[in-house]
């Protein structure tokens, strides 16, 4: 008996003292991991949530399995939404399912979505195939509001009830790491502005092209007795967002039959940043576009034509502006027409982001979401100005065609022109074959007014609708101007004239005009540090050339004046009396050439006309020019003269006897 309360006083002494040793041992930190049941918490905000199926009945899942941890959700949009804001969860885990009292027969179309703020995590439409689907998402670390989102479309039987099974937050566990510092839907920011937009906000039952639902999107379609134009425009102006998330397709409802066809342009401001044509076989198209810095107001546009049906309806899923990173896409300043504003038209129509002047319909067929329409019936030409002093722009461009519907039949024809100030910088004669042309024009610096002018005449069928497609003004970079000190040029007597520029770069390109700006001559690219330009002729009189560069991938300067001298005066030519020549045996043949002017200089050329000698100026009224040999038999010599100030004469043929 003392023996074995012995044994037990060692074993109690032995356990203490490895459990007072094990004090000052070091411990392993391991993160604890714990979670928080949803059906514990209550929603900060909710619509259609239960925690109890109808009469205090159980939920089930699909297969009829009682769900004893589970809400439901019944409603056309219902949702939950959840304050988690420093809360540590890391991650929601759980079971999406439909209740089993309502699926068999038509219940119509259900999808559930969980965000963490406007992010989603996860997306899933609900059907009885699918079953009991698993849910385990990361939050990212800084998520302030967690929301369950649903939608549903009604069945012939009704709607589906819906049930989140066994959900929970879990803390301790690794976050989601994502790149973007800021992140909002454009939903959530609300459009500015609009016609016929529907959000999922308002409107529960949006879908794609694939017949599936929603969780938070919009819509925009048009009349469909008329078509034409729908928007949204989203201020986004000052929280440096660069980037521009969305899916992009036809509303299932409105692709089978003839529901015409649809055009969609994104716009930051007025610069253009995606434009496509959507038809029933284009499948979602994934959309992800940089967002130039200092955009103000994304605009979301959509024209359309309708078909025998009636107007498509196009659908906009998770559209999301986002910062990532510190780059930003640069662009140049652009102004659509409407932006500058015009001064006065006739027979012009413009289509922008928010008015509709007509459906913008190329030559093809195809169809953009901003343009001008250019059309005589209303008498006389039709033309738009715009007043460009202040506008800071330099350069215009536009897609130009004629409209396909005035294409089969005699619609006349069809002159198209742009002017800066009246002066002509384009000019081009459109008929069926002329397709679709890409025109850039730089405007001359200073441009008070730029005009639009179409001259048409009138076919059997009447006229031809012209169209700039895309138009807009632009702000591009200008090559540094020429200094007049670098030019030179050489007004020739009787040869090339020559424009020589120096202290280039190598790629540039040199310009000469006349005083009238028409081009004269364009050089080739720079090799070395200077280039010659050659030209014809530019006349006998002194005068001034226009000279501009222009740099690789920049606009062309603006041109320097350069004067020029009048081309010299030849000298008066040599009279064949003035000349007698000895042809001499056995010693230098000899020509003297009487009846000249002090510094007089002769030349003798050979009769094929190769240079023989030249005289050293005359200092008296004639001079002596002795040669090794012309040769013993009879010929010819050409001799001319060149005088003070002036350029060689003509040559004068002078016969002379055999030695």
């Amino acid at each position: 008996m003392i023996k074995q309360v012995l044994k037990t006083m060692i074993a109690v002494i032995v356990l203490f003292s490895v459990a007072a040793y094990s004090n000052f041992l070091p411990i392993k930190a391991s993160a604890a991991i714990s979670s928080v049941r949803l059906s514990s918490l209550s929603p900060d905000s909710e619509r259609g949530f239960y925690t109890s199926y109808w009469s205090n009945e159980k939920f089930t899942d699909v297969y009829g399995n009682t769900v004893n941890d589970g809400l439901g959700f019944y409603d056309g949009a219902p949702y939950a939404s959840y304050d988690v804001a420093g809360k540590g969860y890391s991650s929601f885990q759980g079971k999406v399912t439909l209740d089993s009292r309502d699926v068999n027969g038509d219940y119509g179309k259900s999808i559930v979505g969980f965000y963490a703020d406007d992010q989603l995590l996860y997306e899933k439409p609900l059907s009885k195939s699918s079953g009991v689907a698993n849910v385990d998402i990361k939050l990212p670390k800084n998520t302030k509001n967690f929301f369950i989102i649903l939608k549903e479309d009604s069945g012939s039987k009704g709607k589906h009830f819906i049930v989140i099974q066994d959900g929970k937050f879990v803390k301790g566990g690794s976050y989601l790491s994502i790149p973007y510092s800021s992140y909002s839907s454009l939903v959530t920011i609300g459009d500015s502005s609009s016609e016929r937009y529907q959000s999922t906000d308002s409107y529960n039952n949006i879908q794609d092209i694939n017949g599936n639902l929603i969780t938070k999107g919009f819509s925009l379609d048009t009349s469909g007795n008329v078509g034409g134009l729908s928007y949204s425009r989203f201020s986004i102006g000052g929280n440096g967002y660069n980037t521009l998330e969305t899916s992009i397709s036809l509303d299932a409802r409105y692709i089978n039959g003839d529901w015409g066809k649809s055009v969609v342009g994104i716009y930051a401001d007025d610069y253009l940043l995606y434009e496509k044509e959507f038809t029933s076989k284009t499948s979602i198209q994934k959309v992800k576009v940089s967002i130039p810095k200092g955009t103000q107001y994304l605009t979301f546009v959509v024209n359309q034509i309708k078909g025998a049906k009636g107007t498509q309806a196009v659908t906009f899923s998770q559209p999301v502006v986002s910062k990532a990173g510190s780059s930003y896409t640069s662009v140049p300043y652009t102004a659509l027409p409407s932006t500058i504003g015009d001064n006065a038209s006739n027979g012009a129509w413009e289509t922008n982001l928010s008015h509709f002047g007509g459906i913008i319909r190329f030559s093809n067929g195809t169809l953009a979401t901003s343009g001008l329409i250019f059309e005589s019936n209303y008498g006389g030409d039709a033309y738009t100005t715009y007043n460009l002093s202040d506008a800071g722009v330099n350069y215009f461009k536009a897609k130009l065609a004629l409209d396909s519907a005035y294409l089969q039949g005699d619609y006349g024809s069809s002159t198209i022109q742009l002017l800066a100030d009246n002066r002509v910088l384009y000019s081009q004669a459109l008929t069926r074959s002329t397709g679709i042309v890409n025109v850039g024009v730089q405007i001359p610096s200073k441009t008070q007014e730029f005009k639009i002018l179409v001259k048409q005449k009138k076919g059997a069928k009447g006229y031809h609708n012209v169209v700039l497609g895309n138009a807009v003004f632009q702000k591009l970079p200008v090559s540094a101007k020429l200094s007049a000190s670098r030019v030179s040029v050489a007004n020739n007597y009787s040869q090339n004239d020559v424009v020589t520029v120096k202290s280039l770069a190598k790629g540039n390109v040199i310009k000469v005009y006349n005083t009238k700006g028409a081009l004269l001559a364009t050089s080739k690219p720079v090799t070395s540090n200077y280039t010659k330009v050659a030209i014809k002729q530019l006349g006998t009189a002194k005068g001034n050339v226009l000279v501009s560069r222009t740099t690789s991938g920049v606009l062309e300067s603006d041109p320097v004046s350069v004067p020029y001298a009048a081309e010299p005066v030849p000298s008066a030519s040599v009279a064949a009396k003035q000349v007698t020549i000895e042809n001499n045996k056995n010693k230098n043949d000899l020509i003297t050439v009487k009846s000249l002017s002090k510094n007089d200089v002769i030349k003798v050329y050979n009769s094929k006309g190769s240079l023989i000698t030249t005289s050293k100026p005359v200092t008296s009224n004639y001079t002596k020019i002795s040669i090794k040999q012309l040769g013993t038999g009879k010929g010819n010599v050409l001799i001319s003269k060149i005088s003070t100030g002036k350029v060689e004469s003509t040559k004068t043929s002078v016969a002379y006897k055999a030695e």
